[in-house]
Order: C-alpha cells, then sequence, then structure tokens
C-alpha cells in the first residue's frame, strides 16, 4: 500500500493526462481515525431538494462503501438508524446566511442576501459553488437544515460538507466534468464499493465523497470554515502530510 506520492499521473477517458500533487490512501485515514481513538464510520448523505427525486448515500465502514439511492426523509432515517448511525456528513446547506430567518425571496429578510461566509471563503479560492439562497437551492436548504435538526436531536454528530469542494481539494474531477475519472479516483484510494446499481450513479458517488470527507474530520485532517451563526462547512486539509 503506498500512502502518500508526490506526483502520480492519470488519464481521463478522452486519453488526456493529467498529472496529481498529492495521492491518499484511504489506509492513511483509517490509521488516523483509529490512532484517534474513533471508529472509522461515517454515513454521506447526497441530498436532493425534494422527496419526490432520490438522495444518493454512503454507508462507509472501514475501506467498505455501501451505496444506495433513497428518496423520502422517513426512509434516509430508517437506513441511518439500521446502521447504527454515527457521524452523518450533508450534501447541503444546513444553516442560513446571518440575519435571514426564512429562505424566501419575498421575506424582508432577502436584504440580507443569500450567501454565507463559508460560500464567500470558497469563491474566493476559486471553488465555484452555488449560494445558500439562489432560488434553485432554498428547497434543498430547508430539508437539509431540518434533516439535521432531527439527526442531532436524536444524538447523531452532523457535519455540512461539500462534495464538489472537496473533490477540487483532492484534485479529482468532477460528476459533471468527467464521471467514469471520479470513480476510478475514489476506487484508486483503495475504498471498496458495493452496489446494486451497475454503474454507479453520479449522486451515490458524491455520497462517497461526503463520507470521505467524514473520514477527514475523524482523522483530524480537516478544515472548517464559516461561523457558528451560518453554520461551518468541513473540507479535506491536506497540508499535515507529510510529503517528503
Amino acid at each position: 500500500m503506498v500512502g502518500i506520492s508526490l506526483k502520480d499521473t492519470t488519464f481521463f477517458s478522452e486519453g488526456v493526462s493529467r498529472e496529481r500533487k498529492i495521492v491518499i490512501h484511504i489506509d492513511t485515514l483509517l490509521t488516523r481515525i483509529q490512532s484517534n481513538n474513533g471508529q472509522p464510520f461515517c454515513i454521506g448523505i447526497d441530498l436532493t431538494g425534494s422527496e419526490q427525486r432520490p438522495s444518493g448515500v454512503c454507508v462507509f465502514r472501514g475501506r467498505d462503501a455501501y451505496l444506495s439511492r433513497v428518496s423520502s426523509d422517513e426512509d434516509i432515517l430508517r437506513l441511518v438508524e439500521k446502521s447504527g448511525g454515527g457521524l452523518i456528513s450533508i450534501d447541503s446547506s444546513l444553516g442560513l446566511p446571518a440575519g435571514r430567518c426564512c429562505v424566501h425571496d419575498s421575506c424582508e429578510c432577502r436584504k440580507y442576501g443569500i450567501m454565507r461566509e463559508c460560500e464567500r471563503i470558497l469563491r474566493k479560492r476559486g471553488i465555484r459553488v452555488y449560494p445558500t439562497l439562489i432560488k434553485s437551492m432554498q428547497n434543498l436548504t430547508l430539508r437539509g437544515i431540518g434533516l439535521a435538526r432531527t439527526f442531532r436531536d436524536a444524538g447523531y454528530t452532523v457535519i455540512e460538507s461539500y462534495p464538489g469542494g472537496a473533490q477540487d481539494i483532492l484534485e479529482f474531477p468532477r460528476k459533471k466534468n468527467n464521471l467514469c475519472q471520479l470513480e476510478k479516483d475514489l476506487m484508486a484510494m483503495g475504498i471498496i464499493p458495493h452496489s446494486e446499481r451497475e454503474p454507479v450513479t453520479h449522486d451515490q458517488l458524491d455520497a462517497l465523497t461526503s463520507a470521505l470527507v467524514g473520514y477527514f474530520y475523524l482523522s483530524g485532517m480537516y478544515e472548517t470554515i464559516g461561523n457558528e451563526a451560518e453554520g461551518y462547512l468541513i473540507l479535506p486539509e491536506l497540508s499535515s502530510l507529510n510529503t517528503g
């Protein structure tokens, strides 16, 4: 097992090569989690804005990633309970911009804007992200806040993750750019996927990425951006790696 490499050359399906500066194996995270007396277990949820559209879910245990698609909040809750629950990593905004009391554009609180501090930080770093309360994100934000509250009330630890941002940091392509290569890069980490669907869907890969962010969190290799009032976003943090 190769834990960390200074350079790795991989190839897109179109045959164009690219070089990645840092390659990290899943065993590196597992070792750090266990050294922190933690259990390598996280549930990643790539949430949609409606219960009518399936959300991707990943139950991540050790190296094994159990991938599925679930529609209703009730079914998501049931899956988490059945899995034993622990750390839950949700791909959704889990807070509102400071000053906002709701998501609605017609409310007076709209004057406080649609973007949180964590999103402004990402944009300054060149990481593409949608504002929390852009029209297309409002229902998703409401659903994410509600689910997170339910999980926390039940005693689970919940973090907010952003697969696109994590993939940028890990130098993986996003799903819209090259889904096949994203899957290859995740599996090259030593992750073992289990799914009843072939091929694996884009929402399942984002759910896996969300769960992977949970592993970075459990290993202590993470960065927190944002603020308490609006909610924090968790990102992989790679500077602690000994790159020699």
